[in-house]
């Protein structure tokens, strides 16, 4: 399916012709042409399929258009079938409706064979930059998503990851010890989001590398299926507090994936990390789990969430 011996970067499209020609116009400028782009569409029912067709059509040393022969209906199993097609050395993820700055690709590709200099390919590696959130006509909203949604950036604990993702599959690039290692979940329909998964897995078994600059937008929009949140401002505080159900689902969505975290990798966890995920895993977890790895979760409102709901 993909060449070795470059970047390749993995977009998953659907219905996403209103910004398309945006994005792949934005990776045709980059200052670093050492990468290859394959796209995957999902049974788009808008312009989306002509689309890359023309693209490839236009560039096919550089656009390949990959078909699935299914349907996947979500973002996650998209990816996580185009990563475990992927055999190339280090891949980027690509969303459909964002901008890459020129040089994301080259400010990548650094990180990572610094990274892999320092660590060895055999280890999992994960580098991800930040973005600027913008709004559908890419007009800021502030210049970093990592402070606009006060997300940690420091040691990447799997812990607090299970607790709080913050890496963006968009933002981040994985090499191919990862990729077989995050290919081994036993059931992605617990999991969240492909990128979270990936995080987990980076931080508890390799090394995730964090580039503190934005190298492309995070456009925001009606579709999203994920988006930023203001996390602390007063209007993301009332709509938790309007919202108790939705909390309550989400910690039982975070307890789901930290359960087949747990199945999936349980041969090789420390006796710690058992202790830990058991524990976790439980519909209510108890005061005494969250008072000892309350260090873990960030932020007092998503704290104070899971003491009084998890």
């Amino acid at each position: 399916m993909i060449k070795t011996d470059q970047i390749e970067i993995l977009m998953a499209t659907y219905n996403g012709a209103s910004y398309l020609r945006e994005q792949i116009d934005s990776i045709l400028n980059q200052s670093d042409s050492g990468w290859h782009l394959t796209i995957s569409d999902d049974c788009s029912t808008d312009d989306t399929s002509a689309i890359i067709d023309s693209y490839v059509g236009r560039h096919p040393e550089k656009i390949a258009r990959y078909y699935s022969g299914q349907q996947f209906r979500n973002a996650r199993d998209h990816f996580f079938h185009l990563m475990k097609q992927c055999d190339a050395k280090w891949m980027l993820f690509c969303d459909q409706d964002d901008t890459w700055y020129p040089d994301k690709i080259a400010k990548l590709k650094a990180v990572m064979r610094e990274a892999e200099r320092q660590y060895g390919v055999e280890t999992p590696l994960l580098v991800f930059s930040d973005q600027m959130p913008t709004d559908a006509q890419l007009h800021p909203l502030a210049p970093s998503l990592m402070r606009y949604q006060k997300q940690y950036c420091g040691n990447f604990d799997y812990r607090s990851i299970l607790f709080q993702n913050v890496v963006t599959g968009g933002a981040m690039g994985i090499n191919q010890s990862l990729a077989k290692l995050g290919s081994k979940c036993i059931d992605t329909s617990r999991v969240i989001m492909h990128d979270w998964w990936l995080a987990v897995a980076a931080a508890r078994f390799g090394k995730i590398i964090y580039l503190d600059e934005s190298l492309g937008t995070y456009r925001q929009h009606e579709e999203n299926e994920v988006g930023a949140k203001k996390v602390g401002s007063i209007h993301y505080i009332l709509a938790k507090l309007s919202s108790i159900e939705e909390v309550i689902n989400t910690i039982r969505q975070k307890k789901l994936q930290a359960s087949v975290f747990h199945q999936t990798y349980a041969m090789v966890l420390t006796e710690e990390d058992c202790r830990f995920l058991h524990d976790f895993e439980k519909k209510h977890s108890g005061l005494l789990f969250y008072g000892k790895n309350g260090c873990f979760i960030h932020g007092w409102t998503r704290k104070t969430g899971f003491v009084l709901l998890g």
